[in-house]
Parts: C-alpha cells; sequence; structure tokens
C-alpha cells in the first residue's frame, strides 16, 4: 500500500513592492501572515524611514534585511543605525 500523501498547507505571504523615485530602485518587503516575520530585500537609504514605518503599519517583526546587488551610485540603507537596532546582528 503506498503511503498516503500528506496535504501541505502554506501560510499566506504578505508582499510589498516599494518604489524610491530618486534611484529608480525597487524594494521587496515579504513576510508571513502567521508569524508575522518579514524579510526586507534591497532597502534604500533614502527610503528606510518609509520601510520602518511599513513594517510597524503591518506589525510585523523585521528579522532580516538582504542585499541581493550594490549599484555604484545607489546607497543601500541595510547598515541604517535604525535598521541594525531592529533586526538581529547576523544580518
Amino acid at each position: 500500500m503506498a503511503a498516503a500523501a500528506s496535504k501541505k498547507t502554506f501560510s499566506p505571504l504578505i508582499f510589498r513592492q516599494l518604489f524610491e523615485k530618486e534611484s529608480s530602485t525597487y524594494t521587496y518587503l515579504l513576510a508571513c501572515e502567521d508569524t508575522r516575520d518579514a524579510l526586507l530585500i534591497d532597502p534604500v537609504d533614502l527610503t528606510s524611514d518609509r520601510d520602518l514605518e511599513i513594517v510597524s503599519d503591518l506589525k510585523l517583526n523585521l528579522v532580516k534585511v538582504l542585499n541581493t546587488h550594490v549599484h555604484a551610485g545607489k546607497v543601500t540603507s541595510l547598515l541604517n543605525q535604525r535598521l541594525l537596532t531592529l533586526t538581529p546582528p547576523d544580518l
């Protein structure tokens, strides 16, 4: 007899695509709707306050910040002091 296939369930995903006009850069916010744990991808220094406000408004726990790449002339907010205080030291 074949083992019964277990039904996998996935938590709904919170997704926001955020745009910073001056540098023409996208930042992405992903979070688990159940745990409220969030990941901020490619943050820009000019919009770190906006990004943190969205995290707060959505009642999310920012657990990781990730840069996928770096452009000359486009400064990341990964080292922004406010982001560092809200995220674990193992960025």
